[in-house]
């Protein structure tokens, strides 16, 4: 069964991700291509998954079998390269074969519309409802294609590296930056390379570069439980930061030179200030709902509004859009600012990290103080998940029990999964994850002692509920 989530169709390798499924959804895609009668090239990338090659391979040979033109990356390369090089090329659509930070025996296909951005429902639950019926496939073989010029062998790399840098600031070429960078056996390798180059670091180090198809079998997230061994070595080799990238390089973290974890929340508040306390930008931020307050109190101090909207950067980007908002994040690894692609790009927000470095001419934890100092935040922020035995009960008593919570939330939003907001700000969050079997939970309370008693709350309900 073929089901599209919040960023694509994703499965398990073998069972419902299969040459046939993935086959049938460039069939069916290929069927609105026509109807539109705008023939365009489509793009086609892929990561370091297992096969993911090879997917990327079947995916074009329906393409060819239909009489569309595919240009394949040559080689693996991050989400975001695919998705600007539709925007930088004006082309309608591209493929990625990734399940990003999903564990290694997933595999996914995810999709690209015009402008670069993330396939909205209307096409994908059109695309669903095509692939699913009894679909008749077209495929020419990889070569064949090949000879008769409906493949295209394509690499837009330095092109994408050229278009990050555009939006950096003269002082990131006079710097003095150490960097580590953890690729987690992804794709960012080549590009990381690239980028220090042109920014003219004074150091980059690349720690788990090689490929592994099965990222030492576990997910390719940067979470910190993830990069334990990464911050120390941080601390150890004395870098100015550590930057590490998911598997397909849309997600990223850093590590300050104190060996400090901080992940998304941080990293969007820091660029936001950076834009435009340094570089004067004008303009809102755009953050999911289970983004931190960090970025609310951040917006407000200066002067600015913070938007909110469901998880999934699909929505982060139309809002932008809406809003002409200078900057656009969520708290799962991924950001973008305007004029950029809109979509999360780890390469993008790691560029702008070094300029933001290079041009404030602090450490990084001091930049992380001076922005939490300027914005008033004190809070404790955590996330956590669930793996159910009944799904269907725990959202049926979502949809009707309030946890028992130690304080009364004033607002209960349901826009998407369950969002329970308190007098402080403070807010508890609970949603079905869109791309694998788990109940998420966020939490941001100012104490740690009364995110202990909301956990406490959350567990009494699940283990009532989930039978």
């Amino acid at each position: 069964m073929i089901s599209f989530g919040t960023s694509g169709f994703r499965a398990t390798v073998g069972e419902d991700f299969t040459k046939e499924s993935v086959q049938k959804i460039a069939q069916a895609l290929s069927k609105i291509v026509k109807k539109s009668k705008v023939n365009k090239p489509i793009v086609i990338g892929y990561d370091r998954r297992f096969m993911s090659d090879f997917y990327a391979k079947w995916v074009a040979e329906v393409f060819a079998g239909n009489k569309i033109v595919s240009k394949l990356f040559n080689r693996p390369v991050p989400t975001p390269t695919v998705m600007a090089a539709v925007k930088e090329e004006n082309l309608d659509y591209g493929i990625t074969i990734t399940a990003s930070h999903n564990p290694y025996y997933h595999n996914g296909l995810k999709i690209t519309v015009n402008g670069g951005k993330d396939a909205d429902i209307e096409l994908t639950s059109q695309i669903t409802k095509i692939a699913n019926k009894n679909i008749k496939i077209k495929a020419i073989p990889y070569d064949l294609a090949i000879t008769n010029g409906l493949i295209v062998e394509y690499d837009s790399m330095k092109d994408y590296i050229k278009n990050i840098c555009k939006n950096l600031s003269k002082n990131i070429k006079e710097n003095n930056i150490k960097l580590l960078f953890n690729a987690m056996h992804g794709v960012t390798v080549e590009p990381i390379k690239l980028l220090a180059k042109k920014l003219n670091l004074k150091k980059c180090d690349i720690v788990k570069e090689d490929t592994d198809v099965f990222f030492e079998y576990t997910v390719t997230s940067p979470d910190e439980k993830n990069v334990e061994d990464f911050k120390k070595e941080v601390v150890k080799g004395k870098y100015s930061v550590g930057i590490a990238c998911d598997g397909d390089g849309d997600r990223i973290a850093i590590v300050d030179e104190l060996g400090t974890y901080h992940d998304c929340n941080t990293i969007i508040a820091i660029l936001y200030y950076y834009l435009v306390k340094y570089r004067g930008m004008e303009g809102d931020i755009v953050k999911t709902l289970p983004t931190s307050t960090l970025l609310d109190k951040l917006a407000n101090a200066l002067g600015y509004k913070c938007h909110e909207v469901p998880v999934g950067f699909k929505w982060v980007s139309a809002k932008m859009n809406e809003v002409d908002a200078l900057m656009g994040g969520e708290c799962t690894g991924g950001l973008t600012m305007r004029g950029y692609t809109p979509t999360k790009d780890s390469m993008f927000a790691a560029a702008l990290i070094l300029d933001a470095m290079a041009t404030i001419n602090k450490p990084l934890s001091e930049i992380v103080t001076e922005v939490k100092t300027f914005a008033e935040y004190i809070s404790t922020y955590w996330e956590g998940t669930f793996k159910l035995h009944s799904k269907k009960k725990v959202a049926k008593a979502l949809n009707k029990v309030v946890p028992s919570f130690p304080y009364k939330p004033i607002s209960i939003i349901k826009t998407d999964g369950t969002k329970y907001v308190f007098e402080d700000g403070s807010f508890v969050i609970m949603r079905f994850s869109g791309t694998e079997d788990l109940l998420r939970y966020t939490i941001e309370f100012q104490t740690e002692i009364e995110c202990e008693r909301v956990i406490k709350a959350i567990n009494t309900f699940i283990s009532t509920y989930d039978k």
